[in-house]
């Protein structure tokens, strides 16, 4: 227990005013230790494995009579504990998108899924001024910065899986969160969450790029940008992919991952496959060659295959 203590001291927090706390500042306190613990993801991560560690002495002392020494150390120990893990689970990323609702006058939204996948988050009508403004007052800024670092990152994994063609994002954000957790102040703390403020707006704006090209919606946007990844394309040449990509999507979804189980099938596989080339002989010719055409087939089969699951079931289905 004294590894743990020594470690929140180093963050700042005092683990006897907790102990001590009437019942009226505990959960003040709790919070105040919440704050500290989150100064980064390895602070958090540190004191968690020391408190896991606190759990097991204890429950191995316990009930004997040298357990009640610790006992207040281990409760308040706890308490810190179990606040910080209400929400790291995606399963309960609710909670997490409520911290940050209370913080904007609810301007996020979040959708329930019946999918394993769990969530759908939608960032577009986010705040961004007022979420600053309140981060600007807040005595919490470890743990806002940390709420919305979880936030993002579910909200980066649910758009990877709709598109693969977006792993830059992910490049980006791992850069952010490399220097979060080289953090050891206040101002490094203010810096990411300003960084995170801006990666989120760029989100949002990727997933308006589906309107904006006129493509409808997110799953024809993926395999447009699987078919154009590494393509200089004149407009007209881009306007004909569009058509190619919508076409191929719309004749798959009409017949073959309708099947249920579709993927345990080599005889519907090979279908598909030989679906997906046969519309993609419709690309531009002047721009691709016969072997763009036999890698761009790869590609997209590989995308459908991650990404459909068969019986009408798909990664993109918790957005309705």
């Amino acid at each position: 227990m004294k590894e743990t203590t020594k470690h929140l001291h180093s963050l700042g927090f005092d683990l006897e005013s907790l102990k001590n706390a009437n019942p009226m500042m505990r959960i003040s306190k709790i919070q105040e230790a919440e704050n500290c613990v989150c100064l980064n993801e390895n602070t958090r991560a540190t004191f968690e494995v020391m408190a896991r560690n606190v759990f097991r002495k204890y429950k191995a002392l316990f009930p004997e009579p040298q357990a009640k020494a610790h006992t207040k150390d281990h409760n308040a120990i706890d308490a810190i504990y179990k606040r910080l893990n209400k929400s790291v689970k995606s399963a309960d990323i609710t909670e997490v998108m409520q911290k940050l609702q209370s913080l904007v006058s609810d301007s996020i939204s979040v959708k329930q899924s019946d999918h394993v996948d769990g969530i759908y988050i939608d960032l577009s009508n986010l705040d961004f001024d007022k979420l600053k403004d309140a981060f600007a007052k807040s005595d919490q800024k470890n743990t806002i910065t940390y709420t919305l670092q979880q936030v993002i990152e579910n909200k980066l994994k649910q758009m990877l899986k709709e598109n693969p063609s977006r792993v830059e994002f992910y490049e980006r954000y791992k850069e952010i969160i490399d220097d979060y957790n080289a953090g050891k102040s206040l101002e490094n703390t203010v810096k990411v969450f300003d960084d995170l403020n801006d990666f989120v707006k760029d989100l949002s704006a990727e997933e308006q790029r589906a309107i904006k090209e006129n493509l409808g919606d997110q799953e024809v946007l993926a395999i447009f940008d699987l078919l154009t990844e590494g393509k200089e394309l004149s407009k007209k040449d881009v306007k004909e992919v569009k058509k190619v990509a919508k076409k191929t999507l719309d004749v798959l979804k009409a017949e073959k991952l309708t099947i249920e189980r579709w993927r345990e099938s080599r005889e519907v596989i090979a279908q598909i496959k030989i679906v997906i080339h046969d519309n993609l002989l419709w690309l531009p010719q002047e721009s691709y060659s016969d072997e763009d055409v036999d890698t761009k087939a790869t590609d997209v089969y590989q995308h459908i295959f991650a990404s459909y699951r068969g019986g009408n079931d798909s990664v993109y289905e918790m957005r309705a």
